[in-house]
């Protein structure tokens, strides 16, 4: 019989395998990513439990699941709703904050290890993003700064005046960098206001949409030179459009 467990899970993708199923990723509190098989409806979509939850991106679900006895995918038993988040399914920019979100969480943590801090970082995140009312434009930033922070590569040191954000050294300078890989002074000068930003704050940095791709881009660098798989998130292109 296949080892159980229950756990909370926040899904990341679904990739449609044969002719019904599907691979869906999930971030867990449990053990951090997993990759679970589930099997579709007749419309297509990943559906589980009896309540017949689909499992878009960012839905955070209750689920017992099971691993294979095999070491293959892990199943999922029973799936209930942790909460419900209207707001970004309903809202065409937090939704699109939402898919970017889970994008760049699908592309960079592929541990399947629990994180518990991570975690609960993560499911903060997508409550409040479903009820903000004021700085939903900026939030995709906030979120990137907050990220990097878990991934391990924070900036080494405090902002000061006039000051470059060196990607290669992961530090601001007040010397221009004697290579590409920097971030010029206004564009280091939002990032280290973000790094102050809190979601109550998220509308004081004052951003056109110019200096807010500027920033997103230039953040997508800095994980970039870490990470490189962040560069295949698709939804960024939208996020510079619509913000």
């Amino acid at each position: 019989m296949p080892e159980s467990y229950k756990t909370k899970g926040i899904v990341l993708n679904a990739i449609k395998h044969g002719e019904t199923g599907h691979i869906v990723y999930m971030y867990t509190e449990l053990h951090g990513r997993i990759t679970y098989y589930v099997k579709g409806n007749r419309s297509g979509r990943p559906v589980v439990g009896k309540s017949r939850i689909v499992l878009q991106p960012l839905t955070v679900i209750d689920l017992i699941g099971c691993k294979s006895s095999r070491g293959e995918m892990h199943r999922i038993r029973e799936a209930t709703h942790h909460f419900l988040a209207p707001d970004i399914i309903f809202d065409i920019k937090k939704s699109s904050i939402a898919l970017f979100m889970a994008e760049v969480v699908y592309r960079v943590l592929r541990e399947e290890a629990p994180n518990p801090e991570f975690f609960r970082f993560f499911i903060d995140a997508i409550r409040t993003l479903n009820v903000l009312d004021r700085g939903v434009a900026n939030f995709h930033i906030y979120f990137l700064v907050r990220l990097i922070r878990f991934l391990g590569f924070h900036p080494s040191n405090e902002y000061s005046g006039n000051a470059f954000f060196d990607i290669r050294k992961g530090e601001f300078t007040v010397m221009k960098p004697q290579h590409s890989f920097f971030l010029d002074q206004q564009t280091s000068f939002h990032f280290a206001a973000f790094i102050r930003t809190t979601p109550d704050t998220l509308e004081q940095p004052p951003l056109n949409r110019v200096e807010r791709v500027r920033l997103l881009n230039g953040l997508i660098d800095f994980i970039g030179f870490h990470h490189d798989a962040v560069y295949r998130v698709s939804s960024l292109k939208i996020l510079g459009e619509l913000f």
